[in-house]
C-alpha cells in the first residue's frame, strides 16, 4: 500500500458493518483470523435489494448463516463495496468528514467482530482500506441524472436509493491501492478504545460509531507500517521474546477486559512472551506493567494443538530482531486474536 507523501496527507479511522446497534447483531471472524464483512441492513427504500439471504459469504453459503434469522430477508447496505472499492455517507456528520478526504489519502474500515463459534469476547479490527482516488459532493439531481456516474457507481447501495438520498459525499478508492483484508488486523482492546499497542497512533478515546477518527502526521508512518505488517511490525532489534511458565498467564480482571495478565518481572514493555502448554502455547506482547510488577498484554493468540498447530521455529529465550519477526507474522496469520476469555 501506498500513502501520500505531501504534508497535508492523512488518513480517517472509520467503523463499518454490522454491529449491535445496526442491525443487532456482529459479523465473525474465525479461529484462524479470517473473517466474513458484513454489511448493516439498509434502512431506506431501494430499487435492487440484496437481501443477507442472497448474499454469498467468503467462507460459502450465505452470509444470513451467521446471523439472526429475523435478518436473512432484509436487503443489506452494502458499503464499503469492496468489488467497487466506493463508499458513501449521506449523513451529515460523516459526509462532512468524507469531504475532507483528497486523492492519496487513507480511508481506513473497521468492525467489530465476534468468535465464531462463540468463546471469546468481541473486539474491533481492521477489515480493509480505499487509498483515495476521488471525492464526489452529490446532490439528489445529479445521483439520478449524471450517466457517467451512473456507469461508474449506479450498481452500489447509495445509488440503488429510491429516492436518492438529498446531498451524499462519495469516495472512490484507487483499486490497485485498496483491499478488503483476508485475515482482520487488531485495532481495538476488549472495549472501544484503541489498542495500547498502538498508543504511537495518537489518538485517544472512544471508536464508537458515530464519526471517523483523524490520523495525520507522524501517526501515518505507524498506520502504514500495521497495514503492512500488522504485529510483527512492533518489533525493533532490542526487542525479545521470553519463555514463561503457563501458571504465569491468567486474564484479567473486568476493568481491564480483554487484557491478559502476564506474572513474570522479566520481560519490559514492548517484549513478547510465549507460555507453552499440552501441545499448544499462548503469545502475548506486554504494553504494560502493573504496580504489582505484572505485566498486561492486549496483543495475544492462544493456540490449541488439535486445532490450531502452534507456527515452527520458535526463537531462543531472550531472543529479539528478525526472527522473532518472523514467528510473530506466521502466528499472527495463523490465529485470531485473543483465546484466553469467555464471553461474560
Amino acid at each position: 500500500m501506498r500513502v501520500a507523501a505531501r504534508a497535508t496527507a492523512k488518513a480517517l479511522l472509520l467503523r463499518v458493518g454490522i454491529d449491535r446497534g445496526s442491525g443487532g447483531a456482529l459479523a465473525p471472524i474465525f479461529a484462524d483470523g479470517s473473517f466474513e464483512y458484513i454489511p448493516p441492513p439498509e434502512p431506506e427504500p431501494t430499487r435492487h435489494p440484496r437481501t443477507f439471504a442472497a448474499l454469498p459469504a467468503r467462507h460459502g453459503g450465505a452470509l444470513a448463516a451467521f446471523l439472526p434469522p429475523r435478518l436473512a430477508g432484509r436487503p443489506a447496505h452494502d458499503d464499503p463495496d469492496f468489488a467497487a472499492f466506493v463508499y458513501g455517507d449521506a449523513a451529515l456528520p460523516k459526509r462532512r468528514q468524507l469531504l475532507r478526504l483528497a486523492p492519496g489519502d487513507l480511508l481506513v474500515f473497521y468492525a467489530g467482530l465476534a468468535p465464531w463459534p462463540d468463546g471469546d469476547i468481541p473486539r474491533l479490527f481492521i477489515i480493509g482500506w480505499l487509498t483515495v482516488a476521488a471525492v464526489y459532493d452529490l446532490d439528489a439531481g445529479r445521483i439520478g441524472a449524471d450517466p457517467a456516474l451512473r456507469r461508474r457507481f449506479g450498481d452500489t447501495a447509495h445509488f440503488l436509493r429510491d429516492p436518492p438520498d438529498p446531498r451524499l459525499a462519495l469516495v472512490a478508492g484507487e483499486p490497485r491501492e485498496s483491499r478488503l483484508l483476508r485475515h482482520a488486523l487488531p485495532l481495538g482492546d476488549g472495549g472501544d478504545r484503541l489498542l495500547r499497542d498502538l498508543a504511537g497512533l495518537g489518538y485517544r478515546g472512544s471508536l464508537r460509531r458515530a464519526v471517523g477518527h483523524w490520523l495525520r502526521g507522524p501517526a501515518l508512518a505507524m498506520l502504514a507500517c500495521w497495514l503492512r505488517h500488522g504485529p510483527a511490525g512492533l518489533i525493533g532489534e532490542g526487542t525479545r521474546l521470553f519463555r514463561v511458565a503457563a501458571a504465569a498467564l491468567r486474564p484479567a480482571p473486568p476493568a481491564c477486559r480483554g487484557d491478559l495478565v502476564v506474572a513474570d518481572p522479566r520481560p519490559a514493555v514492548g517484549d513478547w512472551v510465549w507460555a507453552e502448554a499440552a501441545g499448544g502455547g499462548t503469545l502475548a506482547r506486554i504494553n504494560r506493567r502493573t504496580p504489582a510488577g505484572e505485566g498486561l498484554a492486549s496483543l495475544f493468540w492462544s493456540f490449541d494443538a488439535a486445532a490450531a498447530p502452534v507456527p515452527a521455529r520458535l526463537p531462543a529465550d531472550g531472543a529479539g530482531g528478525a526472527a522473532l519477526r518472523r514467528f510473530v507474522a506466521r502466528v499472527a496469520a495463523r490465529r485470531r486474536l485473543g483465546g484466553m476469555r469467555k464471553r461474560a
